[in-house]
């Protein structure tokens, strides 16, 4: 239940902190939420979804075109 709410927390998050830097705050909402959701199939409980959002994080900073 813990993992749901951490799943719903950082979707809204990564989707608010794109939409201030980018403007595509669904975009980046779904993929996290859809990384958090395959990351369930890691067998580590609360370990996963710090992975899940480490992955979102990483994938958000690579693709991002301006480097300040």
């Amino acid at each position: 239940m813990f993992e749901l709410i951490m799943l719903v927390a950082a979707s809204i998050a990564f989707g608010r902190m794109a939409e201030q830097d980018r403007g595509e705050g669904l975009k980046w909402g779904l993929i996290t939420a859809a990384i958090c959701l395959v990351s369930f199939l890691l067998p580590f409980p609360f370990l996963r979804m710090l992975v899940a959002i480490g992955i979102a994080f990483v994938a958000m900073t690579v693709s991002k075109k301006t480097y300040y």
